[in-house]
């Protein structure tokens, strides 16, 4: 890499850091004829100079953007380190490439190897994590939106779980939202063959402890379908509430599940137990099935996109069929009442 125009496989020029993860970093980059990529680099603490410039601030956007991780990454030996992230990124660039025909599973371009470390060129999406929403309304998520990228993390959960496959990170950083509307599912590394040994169902990198389900803290247990539906729930009970749930591992230990009704008290009835459902302990006691959850939605919402004449975006507004009579749109002005353009 050329480290004073930040260019790798003399293709694509790095322009700003996108994320940063424990083992990773994210950029976005232009390749040679001007086309927009994310480029996913592995570092690791040991591997000094590898990562370029821009890094200099990552450890910083890390700790404003993502929660603490159950394993902190700079405990881990360097060789294990090392092991752990190459093998994330290979795997998440067979994950992706093996279920490119799922909607909302971002593309893979390739992979290569330079500066000694490895690199996984990825689609490059324009909008925003769940998170990033999350900031921009002021800590939680109006209800319509939340409710909107929940539906469309369970349809692209649908499929992959058929095929005997779960993501086993899903978070609000993990949940994409683009300017089109389209919900994206980010971040493949953790994904787990349920077909496969215990061993396949090791989780393979710190997991986020806001948002895991019990089986996967607890050594022994197996994983289910079961287990991205605990934690797609405790991502959208953040995302309305504007807090995370109590975490399972303190819930084994006799901590309250504060239901999401007693916090935001204008969550509808159903959301407010579906939410309850996914989030109790024993894997079998929730929904099996992701189709369950978006047939309740489905039920129970409407949701309208208008696209915004001359401009890519989109604005989403919806209708709730039961327990409100009035539509419904998130606003960019409380005083002029439009919906939100994405």
């Amino acid at each position: 890499m050329n480290r004073t125009s930040n260019i790798l496989k003399d293709n694509y020029k790095l322009r700003s850091v996108i994320g940063t993860g424990g083992f990773s970093t994210v950029y976005h980059a232009k390749d040679a004829s001007g086309r927009d990529f994310a480029v996913k680099e592995f570092t690791a603490d040991h591997m000094d100079g590898l990562a370029t410039t821009l890094r200099a601030n990552a450890y910083g956007i890390a700790c404003q953007s993502e929660p603490q991780p159950v394993e902190d990454p700079s405990n881990i030996p360097s060789q294990e380190k090392l092991s752990r992230g190459l093998m994330q990124i290979l795997r998440e660039a067979q994950i992706m490439e093996m279920f490119r025909d799922i909607p909302g599973i971002p593309g893979v371009v390739e992979t290569f190897e330079e500066n000694d470390t490895i690199y996984l060129v990825k689609e490059y999406l324009e909008g925003m994590t769940c998170l990033d929403y999350m900031k921009r309304f002021g800590g939680k998520l109006p209800i319509i939106l939340a409710l909107y990228i929940m539906r469309g993390t369970l349809k692209i959960l649908s499929p992959l779980h058929k095929r005997g496959y779960i993501h086993c990170d899903v978070s609000p950083i993990n949940t994409f939202l683009c300017r089109d509307g389209t919900v994206y599912l980010i971040d493949w590394g953790n994904a787990v063959d349920l077909s496969g040994s215990m061993e396949d169902h090791i989780v393979r990198q710190a997991i986020n402890v806001r948002y895991a389900a019990p089986e996967q803290q607890i050594s022994g247990h197996l994983l289910t379908r079961a287990t991205d539906i605990y934690s797609l729930c405790a991502s959208v009970y953040e995302a309305v509430c504007g807090q995370p749930p109590c975490r399972a591992i303190d819930r084994l230990q006799g901590g309250t599940l504060v239901p999401p009704n007693v916090i935001q008290t204008d969550i509808p009835s159903f959301l407010n137990n579906l939410l309850l459902r996914g989030l109790e302990l024993h894997p079998e006691d929730r929904p099996q099935s992701v189709d369950e959850l978006i047939e309740i939605i489905d039920r129970e919402i409407t949701f309208k996109i208008t696209p915004v004449e001359g401009t890519d975006n989109v604005s989403l507004s919806g209708t709730f069929l039961h327990e409100e009579s009035r539509p419904f749109s998130f606003l960019t002005s409380r005083r002029l009442r439009r919906p939100t353009i994405l």
